[in-house]
């Protein structure tokens, strides 16, 4: 019998997958709320390509609505840093997810009224210059 190897990929990948179905929500209508490519989307939801960026998690599960447990638990799982409290960036992002805030425009626009950067997006930078691709193994 063969006992399947669970990568830390694979918990994150399963995890949203069940959040997902759970919420009855649409790929599609996830990236698009998330203004990310769709095919970059089910990549990174899938494991193939790896983000460093941080802020490109972040839109994805405000797009699904996550509450602040499940978007901690998503970025302990990928392995990310979780949203710390005592970091004005941070608190700012919990706020709105404690709020129920599911748009990222409304996000970004919370974060400049508080002097904060907003979630950088697909626009920011070149997806290649942050991303990495894993191979099957």
């Amino acid at each position: 019998m063969k006992k399947e190897i669970c990568l830390p990929q694979n918990r994150f990948s399963t995890y949203l997958d069940g959040l997902i179905a759970q919420k009855k929500l649409k790929r599609q209508d996830i990236f698009q709320k998330a203004d990310l490519p769709q095919k970059y989307g089910y990549k990174l939801l899938s494991g193939e390509t790896h983000t460093k960026n941080r802020d490109k998690l972040l839109r994805l599960f405000i797009a699904m609505g996550l509450t602040l447990k499940e978007t901690q638990r998503a970025l302990a799982l990928y392995p990310m840093p979780t949203l710390y409290p005592k970091n004005s960036r941070d608190m700012v992002l919990i706020i709105a997810i404690n709020q129920g805030v599911s748009s990222v425009d409304t996000v970004n626009e919370w974060l400049e009224e508080y002097g904060e950067r907003p979630l950088s997006g697909t626009k920011d930078q070149d997806l290649s210059d942050q991303e990495t691709k894993h191979s099957p193994k």
